[in-house]
């Protein structure tokens, strides 16, 4: 099974998952769900989704590109750089290169990232890694609650089968897309050179 054969995989038990949960009426948990995972096969996969709408990442991080693309079995994320995942139940997707986003209403918040792909039923940043002074004066990220999945890279394409419970431990959060549920408290910048969106909805 193959890195993106292994995603559609993980994709396709959460939903099957979510819609158990949704017919019993269990209520909404935090909670990582049941389900299995290929957790290297998955990251890798979804990095190079994220490297082919975002060709700039090739120069910012070209290790990364590099192992990449010899399909290197153990990979380390580069320093200022982070991957995170969580939950997206929306049918609305977004697939975008470099985004800048600043709360200006409500609260202090930011939200940056080098990629991102909102597709139902998970979202994934590629984001800086936290710096203090950033939060002190812009605040939190908006995907600083999300769970880190640096570590899945370490898994080799043998390892087919983890509970996803056991590699986020402290759950995982259901999220919109912060640019877009709150769309009058932001202010979105970003390149025109450099980037790119993707945006549609999947049909029910």
């Amino acid at each position: 099974m193959h890195g993106h054969a292994a995603y559609g995989d993980f994709t396709a038990r959460i939903s099957a998952y979510f819609s158990a949960c949704t017919r019993l009426r269990l209520p909404a948990a935090e909670s990582a769900p049941p389900v299995s995972v290929a957790p290297g096969r998955v990251a890798r996969s979804v990095l190079i989704g994220m490297f082919a709408t975002t060709p700039h990442l090739r120069t910012m991080f070209p290790s990364l590109a590099c192992d990449l693309q010899h399909r290197c079995p153990h990979i380390a994320m580069p320093d200022g750089a982070t991957l995170r995942m969580a939950l997206y139940p929306s049918r609305s997707t977004r697939l975008a290169s470099m985004a800048y986003g600043l709360r200006i209403l409500t609260r202090r918040q930011h939200y940056h990232v080098f990629s991102e792909i909102y597709f139902r039923p998970l979202a994934w940043v590629l984001s800086p890694n936290e710096d203090r002074l950033v939060v002190a004066e812009l605040g939190e990220s908006a995907v600083s609650s999300w769970p880190v999945v640096d570590q899945w890279l370490q898994y080799g394409d043998d390892v087919t089968a983890l509970d996803v419970r056991d590699l986020c431990r402290r759950g995982i959060p259901t999220v919109g897309h912060p640019l877009r549920e709150g769309h009058d408290e932001w202010v979105e910048t970003f390149q025109n050179d450099t980037a790119a969106f993707l945006e549609g909805n999947i049909p029910p």
